[in-house]
């Protein structure tokens, strides 16, 4: 996410807060519930830009309701003007989060399966954190330790039970995911199956230094996509637009010999030196000698189990 989108989305949700504060006052209803799921709306969309894995959205959601209470709470008590703490709470808040992403570099999820398998965990990470959070008002509202609110004791437990059940949320999660990594080595093992007996594209005719010229598959090292087109990249470093996009390109190719590492990328077994892990439980290839990475040779933490599979294969 560029530096322009990150001061529109955290100043508008700003400005946001400043407007509820004081209509919720002149109205005459409490705002603590409204400015709460205003900025889980921040958080959210902000790890939404980013693709963020659905585990550091949740979490990151949990700490920016708990940080935005006390900060909140405490920023309003020590100032006396709740809609100048609201403002720099939700500023803190902000920043804070695309600072955080910024240092701990966390996993981002494909884009073409983003919304496709994450918005419903995501959708259920914010409705129990809400539920949560309203049950923490209910309950600070109406319990009373001696002759003021025990707010440390229920703070305490409700941090916990909040953090329990999102990290059971996230465990069925990732149950899920497991099938579904099943599903796909199954899918990866019919596809090399049906390969066996399946006629493949031979040749790409390409413009090079002025000339159409035939490119044989076996002399490309991989395919990538960058700014809404296609490229070749051959063994010997040439480096030629293709008018089809990686979609088509997948199914023209041999599955034994090519593998979709990525959304932007297409690598040849033969274009690979070595794998190693990264952090996220992603993996960085590094290419043949002489090799040009021109871009990310990364394979995706979806697609890490079928990669090995096929590799090993």
């Amino acid at each position: 996410m560029n530096r322009k989108k990150a001061h529109i989305i955290i100043h508008g949700f700003a400005i946001m807060h400043i407007l509820l504060c004081i209509l919720c006052r002149m109205i005459g209803i409490p705002d603590t519930l409204i400015l709460t799921l205003a900025t889980m709306a921040m958080v959210t969309i902000l790890c939404i830009e980013e693709y963020l894995s659905i585990e550091f959205t949740a979490i990151t959601i949990v700490l920016a309701n708990i940080l935005g209470f006390i900060l909140g709470t405490q920023g309003a008590q020590l100032m006396g003007i709740n809609w100048l703490s609201t403002f720099i709470t939700t500023e803190i808040l902000g920043w804070g989060t695309l600072l955080m992403i910024r240092l701990l570099k966390p996993v981002r999820a494909e884009r073409e399966t983003f919304w496709k398998e994450n918005v419903g965990w995501l959708v259920a990470a914010v409705v129990i954190v809400f539920s949560l959070r309203v049950a923490i008002d209910l309950i600070i509202s109406h319990t009373r330790f001696g002759d003021s609110p025990s707010i440390a004791i229920i703070a305490e437990v409700s941090s916990f039970c909040m953090l329990l059940l999102t990290f059971f949320m996230l465990y069925m999660r990732n149950q899920v995911e497991r099938e579904r990594e099943k599903n796909r080595s199954l899918q990866q093992t019919l596809r090399l199956y049906k390969a066996e007996s399946t006629e493949y594209r031979e040749k790409y005719l390409v413009h090079l230094n002025n000339r159409i010229v035939p490119i044989h598959v076996k002399d490309v090292a991989y395919f990538y996509a960058k700014n809404k087109s296609t490229y070749l990249v051959t063994a010997e470093g040439a480096n030629p637009p293709v008018d089809e996009s990686l979609d088509t390109l997948e199914s023209q190719l041999d599955p034994r010999l090519f593998f979709r590492i990525s959304r932007s990328c297409i690598i040849a077994s033969s274009a690979i030196r070595s794998v190693a892990k990264i952090q996220g439980g992603r993996l960085v290839i590094s290419p043949a000698q002489s090799l040009p990475a021109l871009t990310e040779l990364t394979v995706s933490r979806a697609r890490v189990q079928a990669f090995l599979e096929w590799f090993e294969g």
